[in-house]
């Protein structure tokens, strides 16, 4: 009996040898996974920072772009007085169509960055999109005339149009009381 005494105590270590080493490749598969989860986080991590990053230096650079063609506006308001200003006598000579060109790629190479005009005379005041200077007489609400011209940079405002609005038509006791004074 002794000989199968030690087969059955052979059997139980083995047995448990088994259930000892499935109990080690239960543990090794959880950290497997472990890693693994971690590892897929750290990978969306990075990609999460990689967008992030690329997002920022992207507004960074409209953000400086915006603010150079916001340093360029008065030049390019010099320009149109000076073209609206200038005497007849003057109009078709060489280098009057000289700065008229460079007034047009000027405003050309801005309006291929992104920089449009906000249309103003007859449109209905927005508050949003221009800043009201005064009031003349003319239709209620509606834009008059337009002092300086206002802008947006990619859909976004740079800089409000600024107008005179239609106070609306005056009562004829209104005008009789204005013309008293």
């Amino acid at each position: 009996m002794a000989e199968g005494d030690e087969v059955v105590e052979t059997g139980i270590e083995q047995a448990e040898d088994i259930e000892a080493l499935q109990q080690v490749l239960a543990e090794e598969k959880e950290k497997a996974e472990r890693y693994l989860a971690n590892w897929q986080r750290s990978q969306a991590d990075l990609q999460n920072y990689a967008k992030r990053t690329e997002q920022e230096k992207s507004e960074t650079v409209q953000s400086a772009n915006r603010m150079l063609i916001l340093d360029l506006l008065p030049i390019l308001d010099d320009f149109e007085r000076a073209l609206t200003s200038l005497p007849v006598e003057l109009d078709g000579q060489n280098w009057t169509e000289g700065i008229k060109l460079i007034y047009n790629r000027l405003k050309t190479v801005l309006e291929t960055q992104g920089l449009a005009e906000i249309k103003a005379v007859g449109e209905c005041f927005d508050p949003y999109f221009h800043e009201a200077a005064g009031q003349v007489d003319g239709e209620e609400d509606t834009i008059i005339e337009e002092l300086r011209k206002g802008y947006q940079f990619k859909g976004k405002l740079l800089r409000p149009s600024t107008v005179m609005v239609g106070a609306g038509k005056k009562s004829k006791n209104q005008e009789e009381i204005s013309e008293e004074r």
